[in-house]
């Protein structure tokens, strides 16, 4: 996989390099480009048809490949860097020559390596057998696993002994712990529990939080009290507080309820005393579930009997295989026959069964290749360890396509139970270079479809969908994440990096590509491990995930890192020397004209990310013009507050043309101040697709008609479009047909305006925030919003809707927000067949009971797919004042 995933990464280092050579000077002649490029193709062919296949010969092929296009990469990117910040010597006929004459060497070891393959392919007694793809002919009976039911399979009586222990008649907080091995199950069938509907009526409030080994208490609060709705909206500054604070927001906004708390996946007994104390016993039925893989955790719960978890029996086994291979009905004896042997092979443990059925869903329905895996399995169970089947679980790995196995790998750079954002780990697949193009596919498209097939194949979890129900967050299991870091460490692909593991010796990391920080040291540790970093000089991506430092340099020698992922810098002027940088994403300084040296950000010639995090401004950060002048870049983001972007020169102004950039990589600016939509921003983003955009504070004298608000409807490949405005802007605003997502905050128009948008034939979503739209009255008019499937509403004057299902027949989820005045929800709104989802918040009484009264109407109509979730924190009742609080609980 390491030889495959270093000639992707060359290979776009080459493409780049030809479509947008850095403007200096050439750096090296197209003759030896397309010569490498032809190599790698070749290279990359035969690695794709022999994934499977182990022997010395070809790993000591994949050592050559790895070394060369490595060696490649560092001639090429030093010379790039070289020449961009002027080093003094790199202009030299010496160095010239020298690069030249390095380069040349290396051209000619991949290039001889072609011998090598064809003498490997001749080698008496090793057969080239492709790997196993999907078949055309299978669709018809395999499915995907993106397409099986999310069923709990073989643990109907311990979901019926949970609930029974929840709802019964015990009136003191009870702690209920389910224990069991890696895999078996724990967390679905908590989730089974907690979103059963019954439990959803029992309970006044019910929250989740998952535990990891390396816990925070304070983020175990913050977990819990944005679950149970305390964080949205006005409660977002409790944030900032200390974790005895939250404790004591947790303990008031459970006081006096009935509430269901999951724990998933505690580690220790330690996390249980250091929270305890912020569970009221409310003496009315409160319940807390642990789930745990340690027997001697479950047994510290002393409030019930630990309930335990066993494997599955062959019955239930086959079940839930079946369940993740086939369509109904659709089995063949000779399948059946062997899949049954694969299943006994797995030994009833869950996680085993579904990762092998997720690859065996995506090979062919030829008996020859079933019985492969087969074979394998059988071959695994007898050398792995039965207490974790971590061989079994292996070999969704091995099966992998070679093109997916990087990417499977990356995973490990999110430390456990981690939530991890869709769209940041997409464009980190991109800016690292580990995917395979497509013609006509964006890299993102590739990204995402990549996405999909190993949450087909069961090794990634989605945890989360987003408003416009596109998967948002996902989530990889532990055992499977172990199994990441196990192959990217001993395939050297990336390297996870800790005091305990550095050794002592800081050349330990001298050759890692990839470096990875996931937990907090002390202060003066950060130090330690960057002044080891120093002697990293091929590090090409340092991502840190909970870097938590604000004095620590970036080490000196990292001149040709690409993707970089940190908390806190010391200096920005120490990324524009990152001159060779793809991907970064940073947090900005409290000041922010300590960013003023962003004016040379043009310098980064290969730069595609820029994600600013950080405190918010009134004063917008301002870009440099040049930023017009970077073809690469694709997405640029700033988190909170907003960017200043200066209008681009004129190709009137009688440069060549040549001189002026289309910028057709680039997909998002988000946000931008006070955006000038003329024809020329137009013709440089054509495949915009994604915009913010802040008109809230015009500069005197210049109003709607300067800035030519009204062309943003030749944006015609804009997905989401983000607007915050004042009211004469947004009348003079015609959207783009393209639109799927809307979001308007601030504007005040009427809801009578909301006309065009109604019209849209694509709008999936749709979010006003703000007063955006006020009113007392809303009546939609019938055939808008056809194909709407979210609808947020949040702090308005609306006090009454007149609508049914006929004004909104796609809706899926209606979230209101601070909607003070309204007196209901319209009943007809329970009547649309896709809803899903009602959430309420901070809204008069009247409206949370008509949304109470909209969902039993529908469950005694048999539907008992629509979920209400009312949150009201600001309304609980204060019995205790906080001194009072913190004196009794010693927080």
């Amino acid at each position: 996989m390491a030889a495959y995933a270093s000639l992707l990464s060359l290979g776009h280092v080459l493409d780049q390099i030809l479509q947008h050579p850095p403007r200096q000077r050439d750096v090296l002649d197209k003759a030896q480009i397309h010569s490498l490029l032809e190599s790698i193709t070749f290279l990359q062919d035969f690695l794709e048809d022999i994934s499977l296949i182990r022997g010395d010969e070809i790993r000591a092929l994949e050592e050559k490949i790895v070394s060369s296009a490595y060696a490649a990469e560092d001639i090429i990117e030093s010379r790039v860097v070289d020449q961009i910040l002027e080093d003094s010597e790199a202009g030299s006929e010496s160095t010239s020559t020298l690069f030249r004459q390095e380069l040349q060497k290396v051209v000619e070891e991949i290039g001889f390596m072609k011998k090598d393959v064809m003498q490997i392919k001749d080698t008496e007694g090793i057969k080239i057998v492709p790997q196993p793809r999907q078949d055309a002919t299978a669709g018809s009976f395999i499915r995907g696993a993106s397409n099986s039911k999310n069923t709990m399979v073989g643990f109907d009586e311990d979901l019926i002994q949970i609930m029974e222990t929840l709802t019964g008649d015990e009136s003191n907080l009870q702690i209920l712990s389910v224990v069991g091995m890696g895999g078996i199950g724990k967390t679905t069938l908590a989730k089974n529990v907690f979103d059963n509907p019954l439990i959803v009526q029992h309970f006044d409030v019910q929250a989740w939080v998952t535990i990891s080994q390396q816990y925070s208490v304070h983020e175990i609060l913050l977990g819990l009290l944005k679950d149970i709705g305390v964080l949205a909206g006005e409660g977002k500054e409790i944030t900032q507080s200390s974790y005895g604070e939250l404790g004591l927001f947790l303990y008031r906004s459970l006081f006096g309820r009935r509430y269901f708390i999951v724990m998933d996946d505690i580690w220790s007994t330690e996390v249980w005393d250091d929270i305890k104390r912020f569970f009221p016993d409310n003496n009315n039925g409160s319940r807390v579930v642990v789930t745990t893989r340690l027997s001697n955790v479950a047994d510290n719960f002393q409030s019930c009997a630990p309930h335990r978890l066993h494997f599955l029996d062959e019955v239930n086994s086959w079940t839930l295989f079946c369940d993740k291979v086939f369509e109904p009905d659709s089995c063949t004896p000779e399948l059946e026959e062997v899949g049954k042997t694969i299943v006994r092979n797995c030994r009833g443990l869950p996680l085993a069964i579904v990762a092998i059925g997720g690859l065996l869903a995506k090979v062919s329905g030829k008996v020859e290749d079933w019985e492969s895996v087969a074979n394998d399995t059988f071959t695994a169970v007898n050398m792995g360890d039965n207490g974790n089947c971590s061989e079994i679980l292996s070999l969704s790995y091995k099966y992998l396509p070679v093109c997916l196995k990087p990417c499977f790998l990356y995973m490990a750079i999110f430390p456990e139970d981690c939530e991890i954002s869709i769209s940041r780990l997409v464009k980190i697949w991109v800016a690292e270079g580990i995917l395979k193009p497509i013609r006509s596919r964006s890299l993102e498209e590739i990204a995402e479809d990549n996405l999909k097939d190993l949450i087909d194949r069961n090794l990634i979890q989605v945890h989360d969908y987003g408003s416009s129900n596109k998967i948002k967050t996902c989530t990889i299991h532990d055992l499977l994440r172990d199994l990441c870091l196990r192959e990217a460490e001993k395939e050297k692909f990336l390297r996870v990096v800790m005091m305990s593991n550095l050794n002592g010796s800081p050349t330990s990391i001298y050759n890692e590509r990839r470096l990875i920080i996931h937990q907090s040291f002390k202060e003066d540790r950060y130090q330690q491990i960057f002044d080891a970093m120093n002697v990293a000089l091929c590090t090409r991506s340092l991502i840190c995930c909970e870097l938590k430092s604000t004095s620590t340099k970036l080490p000196l020698n990292f001149r040709r890192l690409r993707v970089l992922n940190m908390d806190d810098i010391y200096s920005y002027e120490e990324i524009l020397r990152l001159v060779n940088s793809r991907y970064i994403a940073f947090k900005a300084p409290l000041f922010q004209d300590l960013l003023n040296p962003l004016k040379s950000l043009s310098l980064l010639w290969n730069l595609q990310t820029v994600i600013i995090a950080g405190i918010s401004s009134e004063t917008p950060m301002n870009l440099p013009a040049e930023i017009w002048e970077m073809p690469q870049l694709r997405h640029l983001k700033k988190e909170e507050g907003d960017f200043y972007l200066p209008h681009p020169p004129s190709t009137k102004s009688g440069k060549s043309r040549r001189d002026f950039f289309v910028l057709k990589n680039l997909q998002t600016l988000y946000k931008i101040r006070n955006f000038r939509c003329t024809d020329e921003v137009i013709r440089r983003i054509p495949n915009i697709k994604k915009l913010g955009i802040n008109y809230r504070h015009f500069a005197r004298g210049y109003g709607w008609h300067y800035h030519e608000v009204n062309k943003l409807v030749q944006l015609c490949n804009l997905e989401s479009l983000f607007l915050e405005c004042d009211k004469d802007v947004l009348r003079n605003i015609c959207y783009p047909h393209s639109l799927k997502k809307l979001t308007l905050s601030y504007c005040g128009v009427s809801w009578e305006d909301l006309t065009s948008v109604g019209s849209l034939p694509h709008l999936e979503v749709l979010k006003l925030k703000n007063n955006a739209v006020h009113g007392a009255q809303w009546n939609p008019v019938e055939g808008e919003f056809l194909r709407l499937k979210s609808l947020q509403i949040e702090s308005t004057d609306l006090e009454e809707w007149i609508a049914d299902s006929s004004h909104f027949p796609c809706l899926e989820n209606l979230a209101l927000r601070h909607v003070k005045n309204l007196k209901e929800i319209p009943y007809g709104i329970g009547e649309i067949p896709t809803l899903r989802t009602m959430s309420l918040e901070g809204c008069k009484d009247s409206a949370n009971s008509s949304a109470r009264e909209i969902q039993e109407e529908q469950r005694n109509l048999g539907n008992d797919d629509i979920q209400v979730h009312i949150h009201g924190w600001k309304q609980l009742k204060q019995t205790f004042d906080g001194k009072r609080l913190f004196s009794i609980y010693k927080i």
